[in-house]
């Protein structure tokens, strides 16, 4: 039994579920996103008695009925007493219901007792949940000495737990680190929309235009139709404006691909027939061929810090730019702004899951 995991699906799984369910979501605040949780418990924790009234506890904790959920996990304690799988499903519940100091509390307790049961590998998802209890009661520089001690003494690598410290991070406005801390985290996974959103805004404010523009784009893959959708979406028009040549400043080896983004608007004169649609379509395909141009050509050079658009979404956009789903993925992206999205969703299911499985073999 996988206890309260809070795991990734494949891209295109993530997608469909998404589109056909109606594009639900309720977007995370812009200036402080909640620190996502992350636990994997493996087969063996729980006797069955116990393992059932947890299950149940988890599906009443992702209904968001936490009293009822922590009602389950308290009889799960009655076969199972003072066990860290259940502190930390008890804490997951109270730091989701707003509960930050019993959630801390609660952690802090499976620590003791995964410590003392020689559960080690249940030690690291604890961690994760006491730094993300005391960065929500305003401990932010304690939360980043939790979360460190989980990467640096138990080797744990996930992009939950990188997201985590990277929203800690934001909240002491120390940029750097934290856009730092977000890239490593979307190398080992990058279909985190979290991650990408906040990377895009922060990138953004700072006036870095290529990895703003990367990053927002694929968190709109994975989220198309919220309020971050939105806010996201207008960010990529606005930067296709031609009020943003002005903008573009020293960017390092992004500097030429900033430009070429910031010129993009230039290609509306040659396509003054086409639809508004239709010429944002064109600049995209623009943006995205050009930097893996540049790249292939030699003329801009890699650094330090590079390897998540270099490696990652270069590559990834400029396939999609070539494909035959290239009009496809620009509705895609744009639902938030499209009158008629709920007719292209209801109609338009061959193409969008022709889309899906595309990307789903382009990701294999």
């Amino acid at each position: 039994m996988k206890t309260g995991i809070r795991c990734f699906l494949p891209i295109a799984v993530l997608f469909s579920i998404f589109i056909f369910s109606g594009c639900a979501g309720k977007p995370d605040p812009v200036e402080t996103p909640p620190p996502l949780v992350y636990h994997e418990a493996q087969d063996g924790y729980l006797n069955p008695e116990a393992e059932e009234l947890v299950r149940i506890g988890i599906q009443h904790h992702d209904r968001r009925e936490y009293e009822k959920a922590l009602e389950y996990y308290q009889k799960a304690f009655e076969f199972e007493p003072n066990h860290p799988v259940i502190y930390y499903e008890m804490g997951f519940s109270n730091i989701s219901s707003g509960n930050y100091q019993s959630g801390l509390e609660l952690a802090e307790s499976g620590l003791e007792e995964a410590s003392i049961r020689g559960f080690e590998e249940l030690i690291p998802p604890l961690l994760d949940l006491k730094g993300s209890a005391l960065d929500n009661l305003g401990r932010s520089e304690e939360a980043i000495e939790v979360y460190m001690e989980a990467l640096n003494v138990y080797g744990v690598s996930n992009t939950f737990l990188y997201y985590n410290l990277g929203v800690s991070y934001y909240r002491l406005e120390r940029r750097e680190e934290t856009t730092g801390v977000l890239a490593r985290g979307l190398l080992i996974n990058p279909n985190h929309a979290s991650s990408n959103y906040l990377l895009g805004k922060i990138y953004m404010e700072d006036g870095k235009k290529t990895q703003a523009f990367y990053a927002l784009c694929y968190f709109l893959l994975m989220e198309p139709n919220t309020e971050r959708a939105a806010q996201s979406y207008n960010t990529i028009l606005h930067m296709l404006k031609p009020e943003e040549l002005i903008g573009v400043r020293n960017n390092g080896t992004f500097t030429a691909s900033d430009m070429v983004i910031s010129v993009a608007f230039t290609l509306d004169e040659e396509n003054h027939l086409m639809s508004e649609a239709e010429k944002t379509r064109a600049k995209l395909h623009y943006i995205f061929t050009n930097l893996d141009e540049q790249k292939n050509s030699g003329k801009i050079g890699r650094s330090d810090g590079d390897e998540l658009w270099w490696d990652f979404y270069s590559p990834f956009f400029n396939r999609i730019a070539a494909s035959e789903y290239f009009t496809t993925f620009c509705k895609y992206i744009g639902l938030s702004a499209d009158p008629d999205a709920n007719d292209w969703i209801e109609n338009g299911r061959d193409e969008i899951e022709g889309f899906f499985e595309w990307l789903n073999a382009y990701l294999d």
